[in-house]
């Protein structure tokens, strides 16, 4: 399974009246490969903690890891959010996060760039997660004056983008005898245009898991299977690789575990502080290519299903 990473930034200077001086609207930015490498854990528990303002210009690139010319840092308030799914005919779960990070007390300074920081509090420390310029109405580079007194208001969105049609493929079930049998699989999205386990901001860490097994066919991707028995503490994450943007997650199933004939699957983790921003909750069909049986596991059985998901930059409608 694959999650897209998209972000968008919207910047508003008001007056020391409460007059709105300049209001850019939401304008993309770059998510770094810093901010792809939060995902994979270790760098904080939100990768928009904090919001961090400089006057450089040079144009973002993917391996920059501080802004040109830092300037000052705030954490977020006011946090929103939208899971709603809107069908818009391309098979695509949109959701976001929002933040508001407040600035005052800049005195006569032109701010050109903005980032999001996951972790660090001052000029030295901070952990750079996306970057962008400040763009005019035509969309060309700019900067825009705070004078003393006035407000610096910026809204941040982080974006998470799911491909929600199912997958198909074909795997080879290995028997402790070296047979191999051919089974179609069918992976598909659950619980779209629900907030459970559908974070946009964290990062892969796992706090807790489920796993249900059931003799049932899939559901649909509003729904999970409900059906066959529950566990917990069955997934298990492979190490994180820097820049590879990927994890592998473990099924693990045991003699004593679904001893029945196995049809689907329907995974979901929790990571830390919440849930698991890059892991979208899926549900997988087995059937043989022979007959389209399911998988005949027995207390004689040992079952692992080594899976992989992914993460990258979102570059599509938003």
């Amino acid at each position: 399974m694959h999650v897209g990473i998209a972000g968008e930034v919207r910047c508003v200077v008001t007056k020391v009246d409460g007059e709105v001086k300049i209001d850019t609207g939401f304008q993309k930015n770059l998510i770094l490969n810093q901010g792809l490498d939060f995902f994979g854990g270790g760098k904080g528990s939100d990768i928009n903690a904090s919001c961090a303002i400089g006057s450089g210009n040079s144009a973002p690139a993917t391996n920059q890891t501080k802004l040109d010319s830092f300037i000052a840092l705030t954490s977020g308030t006011d946090t929103t959010s939208d899971y709603s799914y809107v069908d818009k005919g391309d098979g695509l779960y949109r959701i976001w996060e929002q933040r508001k990070y407040r600035f005052a007390g800049l005195d006569n300074v032109n701010i050109s760039e903005v980032g999001l920081v996951s972790t660090g509090t001052t000029s030295e420390n901070y952990y750079l997660t996306t970057r962008a310029l400040i763009k005019d109405s035509a969309g060309a580079p700019t900067s825009i004056s705070v004078k003393t007194g006035e407000t610096l208001d910026i809204y941040y969105r982080i974006h998470k983008v799911i491909d929600t049609r199912d997958k198909l493929f074909v795997v080879n079930m290995l028997d402790g005898d070296g047979r191999s049998v051919p089974y179609n699989v069918v992976t598909r999205s659950m619980m779209v245009g629900s907030s459970d386990y559908h974070s946009v901001v964290k990062p892969s860490n796992i706090d807790r898991n489920y796993l249900r097994v059931t003799e049932a066919e899939l559901a649909a991707v509003t729904s999970r299977p409900t059906l066959g028995i529950f566990y917990e503490g069955k997934l298990s994450l492979g190490a994180y690789t820097p820049t590879s943007f990927k994890r592998l997650l473990t099924i693990s199933l045991g003699l004593n575990d679904a001893n029945l004939p196995i049809r689907s699957l329907g995974l979901g983790i929790q990571g830390t502080a919440y849930n698991s921003f890059p892991f979208m909750p899926f549900q997988i069909r087995f059937g043989s290519v022979a007959d389209d049986s399911p998988i005949p596991k027995t207390n004689k059985d040992i079952l692992t299903i080594p899976l992989e998901f992914s993460w990258g930059r979102y570059e599509g409608t938003l």
